[in-house]
């Protein structure tokens, strides 16, 4: 009995040295901190992605163009993938699936088929898709590719070739200095897998987020523990 009380005077007295320790304004340091992980927040909701079954169009999967084309189309970010994972699922050759987002939306997409099954090449350039996104004021790039199994009861090809992951390193360096996206995926049995996210300083910018905290930051000791509290351990 003495134990337990003592273990809760311990408790309390923590408690009541952390609260009064907290109850003054971030400095700045403590603010760049909230920002950046509020940021990252917001930048895992923004790229959440679902894993569930969609069913696409199947006239539009038998007459995607082998030697590359633009659409249009009206997908919700979160779905495109799944939907991009099953345009590519059975396919017998590598495909690439270029797809141009903004506000969460993709409403254009381009296509090409690779040589074979070893390897796909890109129909459209970089220096292309990065004018295409800056002239149309797209948020980011996302880009599918798939790789065919011969036989998925015996091995898996869901993860990236070295090849994948260097020419995908390069396209988010380029991008990025366009202050575009990148986030790039592997589809193997219509299931999509995420290998590469190169995040534009443009979106969701850490000075927004900075600049909300500053002014809410100071308004009370109530509000100035809740930013404590959520830096520490939110």
């Amino acid at each position: 009995m003495i134990l337990f009380l003592l273990l809760v005077l311990l408790g309390a007295t923590a408690v009541f040295l952390f609260v009064c320790l907290h109850l003054r304004p971030l400095n700045s340091a403590e603010l760049a901190t909230l920002a950046a992980k509020r940021r990252t927040k917001a930048i895992g909701s923004y790229y959440s992605f679902s894993h569930g079954h969609v069913s696409p169009s199947l006239e539009f999967k038998k007459r995607m163009a082998a030697t590359g084309k633009f659409y249009t189309m009206k997908e919700p970010l979160n779905v495109f993938p799944s939907l991009a994972a099953a345009l590519l699922k059975f396919k017998k050759h590598e495909w690439v699936i270029i797809a141009f987002e903004r506000d969460q939306v993709v409403s254009r997409i381009w296509t090409n088929r690779g040589d074979d099954n070893t390897q796909v090449v890109f129909g459209l350039g970089i220096d292309q898709i990065s004018s295409t996104a800056r002239n149309l004021e797209y948020s980011s790039i996302l880009v599918f590719h798939n790789h065919p199994n011969s036989d998925p009861s015996r091995y898996s090809t869901r993860n990236p070739s070295q090849v994948d992951k260097e020419q995908s390193l390069e396209r988010g360096s380029r991008l990025m200095d366009s202050g575009v996206s990148l986030v790039e995926f592997v589809c193997e049995r219509g299931s999509h897998h995420e290998y590469r996210r190169c995040i534009s300083n443009r979106l969701l910018p850490l000075s927004d987020f900075a600049d909300t905290l500053s002014k809410s930051n100071g308004q009370s000791r109530g509000t100035n523990l809740g930013l404590h509290w959520e830096r520490l351990f939110s």
